[in-house]
């Protein structure tokens, strides 16, 4: 099974939490995605990338929460310096809704 179309992306989710390398959290993710070539001033190709594994991949886990229904996507994340297995997950509040996503991390 594919996503549901519209995906989106929160721009800010990528340059503040998943591209940086001062988020308390996003920080770890952020390492890992440097060392592929991807940074805060790179993000609309790292965009592209998780766009491009989200419409490829299939879906590996599908789940009901009190948000919506969560998907799970593992795919081969492409950089201009090298390439690494990743898990992105993705949720949609409801029929119709865009497919948002939550987070990326390795696999």
């Amino acid at each position: 099974m594919k996503l549901p179309e519209p995906l989106a992306i929160n721009d800010l989710k990528v340059r503040l939490y998943l591209l940086s390398h001062t988020h308390p959290v996003g920080r770890s993710k952020a390492r890992l995605f440097s060392a592929l070539g991807f940074g805060r001033s790179s993000h609309a190709a790292f965009v592209a990338e998780i766009l491009r594994i989200g419409r490829s991949g299939e879906v590996t886990k599908q789940e009901a929460t009190p948000y919506g229904t969560k998907y799970t996507v593992e795919g081969e994340l492409t950089g201009p310096r090298g390439h690494r297995r990743v898990v992105t997950v993705w949720i949609q509040a409801g029929a119709g809704q865009p497919v948002r996503l939550v987070t990326v991390r390795p696999r």
